[in-house]
């Protein structure tokens, strides 16, 4: 084995954090971005908040504390995945600019970067696949960011995707690969 291969530097990881209103397209769009970044044999990896929370024991709450301690658990799995030099996306709602910080801090804020997916509140209730909404009306769910719970818009994410744009996952994809180093 040549001893270049062994000591050639490894290219950076990098975590884009996709935040917003539950229901608001943060899956649909990481989903769409890796398919892209994968056609480009980019490696990436999606930390689908929802699916790493189902994927946990036991199950993490949705109260102050166990949301904390969620969003502590899903940044520090996005920086170890980084660390390997992976293209993370969490799509994460991350209601609280507190947690995403917490994240950047984690992950160093030069590989470290917020898309905010800005869809009203009225959409995302309409497209709610999963009952929170209708939930949270009925007061099933107490909690529920942009309703019951505040929702902490991010003050200068690196990007920003308006509720049903067109080519968002490819000009989000050219960014990472592109334009977010120098």
């Amino acid at each position: 084995m040549a001893m270049n291969s062994i000591t050639q530097k490894q290219d950076p990881g990098f975590v884009l954090w996709l935040t917003g209103l539950p229901s608001s397209g943060k899956s649909t769009l990481a989903a769409r971005i890796a398919h892209v970044l994968r056609a480009r044999e980019t490696p990436v990896l999606v930390l689908d908040g929802d699916a790493v929370r189902a994927a946990l024991r036991p199950a993490p709450g949705y109260d102050a504390s166990s949301r904390d301690q969620f969003y502590e658990t899903l940044a520090n799995l996005a920086a170890l995945a980084m660390e390997q030099g992976l293209l993370v996306l969490v799509p994460a709602t991350a209601n609280r600019r507190a947690f995403r910080e917490r994240a950047r801090e984690r992950c160093g804020p030069e590989r470290f970067a917020e898309l905010f997916v800005d869809t009203p509140v009225d959409v995302c209730a309409s497209r709610d696949s999963k009952g929170l909404y209708r939930a949270s009306r009925d007061g099933a769910v107490a909690d529920l960011p942009g309703v019951g719970a505040e929702y902490e818009r991010p003050e200068r994410p690196a990007l920003v995707v308006v509720a049903g744009e067109e080519g968002a996952a490819e000009r989000v994809a050219e960014w990472l690969v592109v334009g977010r180093l120098p």
